[in-house]
Order: structure tokens, then C-alpha cells, then sequence
């Protein structure tokens, strides 16, 4: 089997979070008739596929990071742009804009958002921006 994308991997994450949130809506929904041990087991077994899907998104956003191999160096271009940009305050509006834009990144990463990591990165080194 070949490696997969970060895409690739962010689908699997989607469909592991499907599976998991039809898990716990079928424990929910039949709570009351299941044995206190089928309960525990489903409640486990919900538990490691969420933990599952959350490293499936943490593997979608390393891969994002590594997919494209200068990413951390255009971040740090993003970052001394900035501190130009903001030392310079050529205009509000556009300082205001930029660290719309940097909060975004930061959301996406926190959020292991892979398109919206790849989006920022490109809004952010673009000319006009």
C-alpha cells in the first residue's frame, strides 16, 4: 500500500467520527437495554475511536506540514512579513486583515483543519496579502 495524503487521511478521520458518532447515538439510544457490561464495552470501545480519529487528524496535519516540504519555513516568511507589516502600520485596515489571516492559520493547526492549514498558508504568502 502506498503512503497516503494528508487528504487521504483526513477522510479516514471524517469516516472514523461518523463511525464513533453512530456508535454513541446507538449506546445512547439503547441504553436502556443494555447489561451494565455490554454499556461499559460499547462505552470503551466509542472512547478509543475517538481517540483513534483525533490521530488520524493529528497524522492529516503532520502530513499537511510535511506534503508540502517548505511549510515551515513560509511560515516563518509569514512571521517576519508580519513584523514588518505591523512596524510599518501602513494602514490599519491591513494590520487588522493580516492578523485576521494569522489567526485563521492558528485555528486551522489547532483544529487539524488540512485544507485550512494549506488555504492560510497560501492566503498569507500571496503578494497582496
Amino acid at each position: 500500500m502506498g503512503k497516503l495524503t494528508a487528504e487521504q487521511v483526513k477522510r479516514l478521520a471524517d469516516d472514523f467520527a461518523h463511525m464513533a458518532n453512530a456508535l454513541g447515538d446507538y449506546r445512547y439510544e439503547n441504553f436502556e437495554n443494555l447489561t451494565n457490561e455490554e454499556n461499559l464495552r460499547l462505552k470503551e470501545l466509542h472512547a478509543q475511536t475517538l481517540s483513534h480519529t483525533t490521530e488520524l487528524y493529528t497524522q492529516s496535519a503532520i502530513l499537511v506540514l510535511d506534503d508540502a516540504a517548505t511549510s515551515l519555513a513560509q511560515i516563518n516568511t509569514i512571521t517576519l512579513e508580519t513584523k514588518k507589516l505591523y512596524k510599518k502600520l501602513v494602514g490599519v485596515q491591513k494590520v487588522l486583515d493580516r492578523a485576521t489571516s494569522v489567526l485563521t492559520l492558528a485555528t486551522a493547526i489547532i483544529t487539524l483543519d488540512a485544507k485550512g492549514i494549506t488555504n492560510s498558508v497560501k492566503k498569507l504568502l500571496a503578494p497582496d496579502s
